[in-house]
Order: structure tokens, then sequence, then C-alpha cells
């Protein structure tokens, strides 16, 4: 059995990213701390509603510099709402005019680096269960 642990990403600026993820994904900051094993570097790590951590985020500044062509080769996140919290996501984005798709019951957004994001909604609470 595999299961997956966490998602990582990096970005230029953390602040900024974790509020992305908190404000329009209702993450939570479980904490903010220096980076365990990029020497002089910060991390966040993020927990879902269910108190699972599953998203770090890496700081790193330099990916700001012009020269870096790209952040990583991450494709993109999924997310799986509840219907109400994925309308609510909907509204929110419409409401501060954030940029987005919506493609076959599907929201595809661009986080606070560009990361590609996929968000569907469960059809059932079993959809949303840890086993």
């Amino acid at each position: 059995m595999v299961i997956l642990d966490h998602a990582s990403i990096v970005t230029p600026e953390l602040e900024r990213a974790v509020d992305f993820y908190v404000r329009y994904l209702n993450l939570h900051t479980f904490r903010i701390e220096d980076d365990p094993i990029r020497r002089g570097k910060r991390r966040a790590m993020l927990k879902d509603a269910r108190g699972r951590e599953v998203l770090e985020i890496i700081e790193l500044p330099e990916l700001a510099h012009p020269s870096i062509p790209g952040r990583g080769g991450l494709h993109h996140l999924g997310f799986r709402l509840t219907r109400k919290h994925w309308q609510e996501l909907r509204n929110k984005l419409e409401e501060e005019h954030y940029p987005y798709q919506e493609k076959a019951g599907r929201l595809f957004l661009r986080d606070a680096d560009g990361l590609l994001l996929e968000i569907e909604y469960a059809t059932s609470p079993e959809e949303l269960e840890v086993a």
C-alpha cells in the first residue's frame, strides 16, 4: 500500500505562498520554521481540515532571479472538496476576480507562484474519507 505523505513546492516568497493556500483552499498553517534540510532557508507546513500535514512550502528567494526559467518539476496539485466548499471557493474566486477556468466540473487555477491547481468536488462523502 502506498499513501501520499505530502506535496512539496518551492517559492521565492514564503508568506505570499502561504497566504494563497490559507485564503483560497482553507489549509491551516501548522508551522513556519527554519528548514531542517536547506540551511539558511525557511519552510512552512500546512495541514488540511483533518489535521494532516499535506503541503510543505519551501522558500528559495533565488527563484525570483530573472535567469531562473522555472520553479520546479511538479506539474499540478489536485484537491477534492465537498460540493459546498467547492462552490464557496468558486464564488470567492469570482468575487476577488482571481483568474480560473472551469472544465468538466473542475476548477483550474494557478497559485501565487504559477503552479497549476486542479480542484474538484466529491460526488459522495466516501470520497473524502480516509481509509
